[in-house]
C-alpha cells in the first residue's frame, strides 16, 4: 500500500486575510469553523466517491483522510492522505475543490516503521 500526500489550501476568509488570529471574537471563531465546514462539505462527495470507483490496474483507493490546521489563522490548510494500492489515484481536483484552492502532490510514501509497537525501535 502507498500513501499518496497532498498539500490542500482552500482560498483564505476572515482572520487569515486580516492577520488578527490570535484573540479571534466569538463571531471570528464562527465564521471561520463556518467556512471550514463549506470546505468539508464541497468536497466530501467527491473523495468518498473515490472509494466506490471500479478496480483498476493501479490507484485504487482504499482509504481517505483529510487533516486541517488546528489554529484559528490556519483552518484553511489541509493535507490530504489517499492509501492506494499502487501508483497515481488520478483525482481531478479541478473538477470539485472550490474556486481559487491550490492543491499540491507532495509524493508518495510507504509504511517504514511505526511506533508503539512498530518494526522502529
Amino acid at each position: 500500500m502507498t500513501t499518496v500526500v497532498y498539500r490542500v489550501d482552500a482560498p483564505p476568509s476572515g482572520i487569515e486575510k486580516t492577520g488578527n488570529g490570535s484573540n479571534p471574537t466569538d463571531e471570528q471563531m464562527a465564521e471561520e469553523t463556518k467556512t471550514r465546514q463549506a470546505f468539508v462539505d464541497a468536497v466530501s462527495p467527491h473523495l468518498s466517491a473515490l472509494l466506490e470507483r471500479p478496480a483498476q490496474r493501479s490507484g485504487n483507493v482504499s482509504a481517505i483522510e483529510l487533516i486541517g490546521g488546528n489554529s484559528w489563522s490556519e483552518l484553511s490548510h489541509y493535507v490530504l492522505l489517499v492509501t492506494v494500492d499502487t501508483g497515481d489515484p488520478g483525482i481531478a481536483f479541478d473538477s470539485f475543490v472550490p474556486p481559487g484552492t491550490l492543491v499540491e502532490a507532495i509524493g508518495s510514501y510507504g509504511p517504514v516503521a511505526q511506533w508503539p509497537d512498530g518494526d522502529g525501535s
